[in-house]
Parts: C-alpha cells; structure tokens; sequence
C-alpha cells in the first residue's frame, strides 16, 4: 500500500476524474486526470490503484469487482470477461523510480512515481539538483525502472 486514496468520479455527463490523494507525510504531490470517455477513466483508474501483494486471482477479482460497481452506476451492461494485463510498474506508484535513456545505458533521472498514464510513467523529480522544489515529467514506461 502507498498511503494514499484513489477515486474515480463523474462530475458531469462525458467528465470524468481519477484523483489520487497522497497521505500528507509522504510530501508527494496529489496527481488527477480528467477524461471525456468513461472507458479511459475507468481504465485509468484500474492502471493507479493501489496494488497489495497478494494472489494473482485477488487481485483480478478486485479489478472485476470494481467494474461491476462502474458499470452498474453507470447503467452499462455487464462485463463479464474482461482481461486484465499483468501491471508492470503498478505496483511501484510511489515508490522510488530510476528514469533511463532510450537506449537504457545511462541514468537521466530518480523520482517517485506518481501515477501511469497511457504508455507514460508521471514521475515526481527534484528540480535542477534542488530537493524542495519538485516538479512532474512524463517518460516512455519503457525508460522507467524499479529502483
């Protein structure tokens, strides 16, 4: 568990928000997205929640589980076999990151993850070697790894 809360919300009929509030201790920045499609909040909202270390088939219940709530307040008919992909960095959303080049040989960047979004990783960085001040940078997933 990271400490913190995700929520998936419609503010109005084609808006909808995931917001992810951090517990104030852990000094990392709430992240939110907007969405016009109920399909990419959802998604979204699946791909930053927080993951437990648990079974594979708990997991996937859950996930299950939290779009029959969806679809079920949303008035959508159910899904029942939905695949779930193997989540590769969810499990690291505020832990600690090391950002790669393209190539992977040579470090750019450490950061806490904040949030994935698409096939980009929101990574919380120090600003120009400053430990107060941070800023958010989007990178390929492909060059964010596991510290």
């Amino acid at each position: 568990m990271t400490g913190a809360s995700t929520s998936l919300t419609r503010l109005k009929l084609g808006k909808y928000l995931v917001l992810r509030k951090w517990a104030s201790a852990l000094n990392i920045q709430d992240v939110s997205s907007e969405f016009d499609r109920r399909n990419s909040a959802l998604i979204h909202f699946l791909n930053n929640v927080d993951i437990v270390k648990s079974k594979d088939d708990l997991i996937l219940a859950a996930k299950q589980h939290c779009v029959n709530l969806f679809t079920n307040y949303e008035g959508l008919k159910p899904i029942n076999k939905v695949t779930f992909p193997k989540p590769r960095l969810q499990g690291a959303i505020g832990k600690k990151v090391v950002i790669k080049s393209k190539v992977g040989d040579k470090e750019i960047a450490q950061g806490l993850l904040l949030q994935l979004v698409g096939n980009q990783a929101e990574v919380q960085v120090p600003a120009n070697d400053n430990e107060a001040i941070q800023v958010r940078k989007k990178f390929y997933s492909k060059q964010v790894y596991i510290r």
